[in-house]
């Protein structure tokens, strides 16, 4: 979106009229400096505008009394070297030509010297000089000062007094200046240049308030607009905008001392105030161009973000950062426990034998160095610590700070990042793999279902027909012992997939382990008469109950039988038993296998582990003691198969009740 305000024209508009501001705001300045530095200027004079009342009036005034003073001490002085007697010829050229506006009577002992005309007494210089308009007058023998000179005290009363050291007394000194300034002396010039400069201070002072402020809102606009433009909102750089930062502050050092320098050099000539303007303000120009192209560099670099980064110190920092990071850990220490022992021991010794004070300080910065170092460390290995813990207790989304961490502990922690963030996305994979999977034997049990009862049911039907054909009644036998073994393996994937999935509710109930035992064993004992196995029961006679959903925990049980059933050696012994050991129920089968078992204890009970491989049978489906495992932990007990060569054991454990 096109933003008007940041457009080039008014960019530019800007830093043409901040130059403009700041050249009025610094030549004002100047003007009046120069004003003060000769005297044309006093606090005293704010608000006047009269030549004649103003404190520069009185210095030319004082200036001329002084070099009247040294012309009437060479005029009395007959014996004069050649240097006095050349510069007496110019003060008599000076006062006594009748070109000067300054006008004096002075008498010692018998002479009087003057450059008043007509004035032959005392009384006639006086009246002569209230008549020009300014006067001064000391009468010696009484030692008093008078006249209509403002600021007398600007004046040299011991120059003054000195004139008149030498006679008794009774001499007296006249001074008039004539106001109207006729000629063109020292005075006249004087009143020219304060009538040209003064009448512009009021002016130049609310000028330079005004642009001032104009300037401040410049540079406000300024430095919201560097940068930017009209076309979008991002940061624009300049290659300028590359260099350290460093560079361009030792540019802007080198810069303000060479313009110091140059002023210093500059104040040891002399110029007019015209000329001084003129310069002061190609100074500025040439300045607030360097300096705005400096401060505008770095407005850009802070509003980029790149003001720290885009400088030496930073990437001097990044490279010892790196290499320290690429560093051994213990190599580094070392290396820092080296410089900071040498360190401690020299200001030590300095501290011990040279009586240094600041030794004793940089002992203790040391020390406290090596302090804040080793619970800086101490705090970095205990966050990973707790981290590890966090991942390890299953929080796998927990993450570190990293840049809390610097060198070796920095990359640790990135790096168990890194490993908390794969084992998260593994496990989160292997439970999306595990519910569909459940999800699709869910639905393939279901789909089973359903045809094999209609299998069944006609397999029922055919039952219910005179078969005379003897092959084909055991055919249909067979089918139905198929069948049967089908449906129970869908039944058990449908039990199977709700266990694992956890869509299944228990009933939990007080239980009686010995009764469920004894019925379980009962309903059983055909079968294993069948199989020529012999069931040996060991059993408590008091109630042993727990708490336990009653049909799970009697699927537990039955599974256990079952498998016994299908795997065990015929003609061999089933051991159960059941007791109490330390507030728990335990119940355990016991049987000895078919054929040699070459899996692991915990393979076994895995979901379609069966034990074709291991107890010789085909008869099995896996899930048996998969399902009997599953069911014990989500009611609360312990499942545990144990092996011992071809002995099978398997033994359930739950909490008592009110053992």
């Amino acid at each position: 979106m096109e933003n008007s305000k940041y457009n080039y024209g008014f960019k530019t508009v800007a830093v043409l009229l901040q130059m403009v501001f700041i050249m009025v705001v610094i030549v004002i300045f100047s003007l009046l400096s120069n004003l003060f530095e000769r005297s044309m200027l006093s606090f005293r004079d704010l608000g006047n505008s009269s030549f004649f009342r103003s404190s520069y009036y009185m210095d030319t005034v004082a200036e001329e009394v002084k070099d009247l003073v040294i012309y009437l001490q060479l005029k009395e002085n007959a014996q004069k070297t050649e240097l006095q007697t050349e510069k007496y010829k110019k003060m008599k050229l000076k006062f006594d030509n009748g070109e000067s506006n300054f006008y004096y009577w002075f008498s010692s002992r018998d002479d009087v010297y003057t450059n008043m005309e007509g004035a032959t007494s005392q009384d006639e210089a006086l009246s002569y000089a209230k008549g020009l308009g300014s006067y001064f007058y000391y009468d010696d023998s009484t030692v008093t000062f008078q006249g209509d000179f403002l600021f007398l005290d600007r004046i040299s009363n011991i120059e003054i007094l000195r004139l008149f050291g030498r006679q008794a007394g009774g001499g007296s000194l006249i001074t008039a200046v004539d106001e109207t300034l006729p000629k063109e002396d020292a005075i006249k010039n004087a009143q020219s240049a304060y009538d040209t400069y003064i009448p512009w201070v009021k002016t130049g002072v609310a000028a330079s308030i005004v642009s001032l402020l104009c300037f401040v809102l410049s540079m406000i606009y300024i430095t919201l607009a560097t940068g930017r433009n009209s076309e979008d909102d991002n940061i624009h750089l300049h290659r300028i905008d590359y260099i350290p930062g460093e560079l361009l502050f030792v540019a802007f050092l080198a810069f303000v001392m060479g313009l110091f320098a140059f002023c210093a050099r500059l104040g040891r000539q002399s110029f007019s105030i015209s000329s001084s303007l003129i310069l002061t303000g190609t100074l500025v120009f040439l300045s607030d161009v360097f300096l705005l192209t400096l401060y505008m560099s770095f407005v850009r670099r802070i509003k980029a973000d790149i003001f720290v980064s885009c400088s030496l110190a930073s990437r001097s920092m990044h490279i010892l950062k790196e290499t320290v990071r690429r560093q051994h850990v213990l190599s580094w220490a070392m290396i820092r426990l080296f410089i900071c022992t040498v360190l401690e021991l020299f200001f030590i010794w300095e501290a011990a034998f040279s009586r240094r004070k600041w030794a004793l300080a940089g002992s203790l910065a040391v020390f406290l160095y090596l302090a804040f170092d080793a619970l800086k460390l101490a705090n970095a290995r205990k966050k990973i610590l707790e981290g590890v813990l966090e991942i390890g207790s299953g929080k796998l989304g927990y993450k570190f700070d990293t840049r809390e961490f610097d060198g070796d502990y920095k990359e640790l922690a990135e790096k168990i990042n890194g490993i908390g963030e794969g084992l998260f996305t593994a496990v989160e994979e292997n439970v999306k793999n595990e519910r569909l999977k459940t999800e699709l034997i869910t639905n393939v049990s279901h789909d089973i279902k359903t045809p094999l009862t209609s299998i069944i049911n006609y397999i029922d039907l055919i039952k219910m027909e005179k078969i005379e054909n003897e092959n084909l009644e055991n055919y249909v036998g067979i089918l139905e012992k198929k069948s049967q073994r089908l449906k129970q393996l869908a039944e058990d994937l449908v039990e199977v997939s709700q266990i694992t999935s956890g869509n299944i509710r228990l009933d939990m109930q007080p239980i009686n382990m010995v009764e469920l035992i004894y019925q379980t064993g009962g309903e059983f004992n055909e079968i294993f008469e069948d199989l020529g196995l012999t069931i040996v029961t060991r059993l408590p006679k008091d109630p042993v109950i727990i708490m336990a959903d009653g049909n799970r925990i009697w699927r537990v049980i039955q599974n256990l039988y079952n498998n016994a059933a299908k795997y065990a050696l015929k003609d061999t012994r089933i051991y159960v038993e059941l007791k109490k050991t330390e507030g728990m129920a335990e119940f355990s089968i016991k049987d000895i296998s078919a054929h040699e078992i070459h899996q692991t204890a915990q393979d076994l009970s895995e979901r379609f582990v069966r034990g074709d491989e291991s107890r010789g049978t085909t008869e099995g489906s896996g899930l048996g003691l998969s399902i009997a495992r599953n069911l014990t932990n989500l009611m609360g007990g312990t499942f545990e198969i144990v092996l011992d060569g071809d002995l099978f054991t398997v033994s359930i454990t739950f909490p008592l009740i009110n053992p």
